[in-house]
């Protein structure tokens, strides 16, 4: 597999659907290497800089998911966000050397055109680059937003809130432990799958504490962090995790889902949570969340990320892979827990 050039596009191309409990591979994608596009009118060319491995991607290979976006047909570039710079343009708004956020896929180049004012920030031209420029997909963009909107419109969360957070060493996760300590939260615990991942949310993160979920006395923790409840509870895990966690919530206590990873590409029919009646014991409230719905606050939402991120309160934390060619194990490390704060691909 060659390196990039300024000559040829590589890419990824969806070669067949995995099977059922197929993890996601290489085996599923054809590397293609195809003659540099040419943008038309209206157009412009952008050199892929870094993707953004997201578990969503699993559902683009299965047909039929109950998922935001549609199968990705077999044949196709695979889909995937990313920042580029653009690299030719025959668009009068986007000249060489402008940073543009967009559905770039998993290839080299792809040509763009601008989507209108309702999706100004899902592609965008970035009028400020942070650096590194991987932040304007991770902690300053769409994780980080995704933690914000999760914690402030599902959890309603209040200075004072004790406040629980599943999957904190993953990439929403690790965004939304740092805002909630940000927003006033009183106490603010992750929960992980290992003992170096619990000490690093505590050590890194500066999280009050972390739990390791996978503890036979798991249940008991909770009890001993949470001795008065737990007020809001950011759930991307689903399944028996959150079945535990309900039976813990405060008086009020509310629950934001914005994922459910452990259940999502399971083909056993999933149970519902057995203790969802503590929502009624505890006039609880659960809530589901998803970004798409707040195109319009990303601005100002950006805004307060970056100002957390200059005033140190929130700190870059990438787990970065190196090389389009590893895009596929990229995705897959999600899947498996191999990855410390938001998974980003290096392509150039």
């Amino acid at each position: 597999m060659t390196e990039q050039s300024a000559t040829t596009n590589r890419q990824w191309r969806v070669k067949r659907y995995p099977a059922t409990d197929e993890p996601v591979s290489n085996d599923l994608f054809d590397w293609v290497e195809s003659p540099l596009p040419e943008p038309d009118d209206g157009e412009f060319l952008v050199r892929t800089l870094y993707l953004a491995p997201g578990p969503a991607m699993r559902g683009y290979l299965e047909p039929g998911h109950a998922g935001f976006f549609s199968t990705v047909p077999v044949g196709e570039v695979m889909r995937g966000r990313g920042i580029g710079e653009v690299v030719s343009s025959n668009h009068p708004d986007y000249q060489p050397g402008d940073i543009f956020v967009g559905s770039l896929g998993w290839q080299d180049y792809s040509v763009q055109t601008p989507r209108g004012k309702e999706f100004v920030f899902s592609t965008k031209k970035v009028e400020e680059p942070p650096e590194p420029l991987s932040l304007e997909l991770g902690m300053l963009g769409q994780a980080g937003v995704t933690a914000y909107i999760s914690l402030t419109e599902g959890g309603n969360i209040k200075a004072g809130d004790t406040v629980l957070i599943s999957a904190a060493a993953g990439g929403v996760g690790s965004a939304a432990g740092q805002i909630a300590k940000a927003l006033g939260a009183k106490r603010v615990v992750g929960l992980s799958s290992s003992t170096e991942k619990c000490a690093w949310l505590v050590d890194n993160l500066g999280l009050d504490a972390a739990l390791n979920y996978r503890n036979d006395d798991f249940d008991a923790q909770l009890e001993q962090q949470f001795p008065d409840g737990i007020d809001v509870y950011l759930d991307s895990v689903g399944g028996e995790v959150l079945n535990t966690v309900l039976a813990h919530l405060a008086m009020h206590g509310r629950v934001a889902v914005c994922g459910f990873i452990s259940t999502d590409y399971d083909p056993a029919a999933a149970a519902g949570p057995i203790n969802y009646r503590h929502l009624l014991y505890k006039r609880g409230r659960m809530q589901g969340t998803v970004v798409f719905d707040h195109w319009e606050r990303f601005g100002d939402i950006e805004a307060q990320l970056r100002a957390w991120h200059q005033s140190g309160d929130i700190k870059l934390c990438e787990d970065v892979t190196e090389g389009l060619v590893n895009m596929p194990q990229a995705v897959e490390d999600l899947f498996c827990g191999n990855n410390l704060g938001v998974k980003i691909c290096k392509v150039a």
